[in-house]
């Protein structure tokens, strides 16, 4: 495998900031994480990495595969070919994709919608969040959430978001009472200042973000794309 390339000669030139996120647990799902157990957490499994990518709707093939990283050094996509950069971390039952394909531009793009939805598809007894996240001038987000036997949770937005799905029933459904252990840092009171971030994090077991002493392991490939994929990427991140 060949050492993860830096190239700086072409710039993306938007967004400043993102995150475009996959997140399958599979059952059994793991309790959830925190800074002291993730240590606990189980290696990173290349070989179902392979399986993974290769499985992509948005990928056409794989060109390389470079050496693993720690996931909390990921970084957001600064140059071209970052572009064309897909990580996948499998950690037992937990797969996270990370693809700038995933990326929305908040007016008439629904890559994430329609990435997800395949992945509901092909795993429809997985818990499955999905994160677009894009700081344009100002910050568009969408989060979609399926839960095996409640209907999907979707919301998206710029300062307001629209919210569809009950985040309440989800969080039932995987044994969680909200506010209550292990979910004390969810609040339901006012849901037009929820913290998403929080939500996820409970649904996915406490691997939504990095933790900052975490050791957890990614698998990098650089891949090509599809036509429409391509264009679709070329819409989002280089039309603002």
């Amino acid at each position: 495998m060949s050492p993860l390339p830096h190239d700086d000669r072409a710039a993306v030139t938007a967004p400043g900031l993102s995150v475009t996120r996959i997140t399958r647990i599979h059952p059994p799902a793991p309790a959830r994480y925190d800074r002291h157990t993730v240590t606990r957490a189980p290696a990173h499994d290349p070989v179902r990495a392979r399986q993974v990518v290769n499985a992509l709707s948005t990928v056409a093939s794989v060109v390389d595969e470079c050496a693993p990283v720690r996931r909390r050094d990921l970084g957001h996509p600064r140059v071209l070919e970052d572009l064309d950069r897909v990580t996948v971390g499998c950690w037992g039952s937990v797969v996270q994709i990370t693809d700038p394909a995933f990326g929305e531009d908040g007016i008439s793009s629904c890559n994430l919608d329609d990435a997800f939805d395949q992945q509901v598809e092909d795993h429809p007894d997985a818990r499955i969040t999905g994160v677009c996240e894009m700081g344009f001038s100002e910050t568009y987000a969408k989060y979609l959430v399926h839960v095996p036997g409640v209907p999907r949770v979707a919301a998206d937005g710029w300062e307001d978001m629209d919210l569809t799905g009950d985040p309440v029933e989800t969080l039932r459904a995987v044994g969680v009472t909200p506010g209550g252990t292990g979910s004390a840092d969810v609040s339901l009171d006012d849901l037009e200042g929820f913290v998403w971030s929080a939500y996820l994090d409970v649904l996915a077991c406490g691997l939504h973000v990095p933790f900052v002493n975490e050791q957890l392991r990614v698998s990098v490939f650089k891949v090509t794309r599809p036509a429409d994929v391509r264009d679709a990427i070329e819409d989002v991140w280089h039309q603002h």
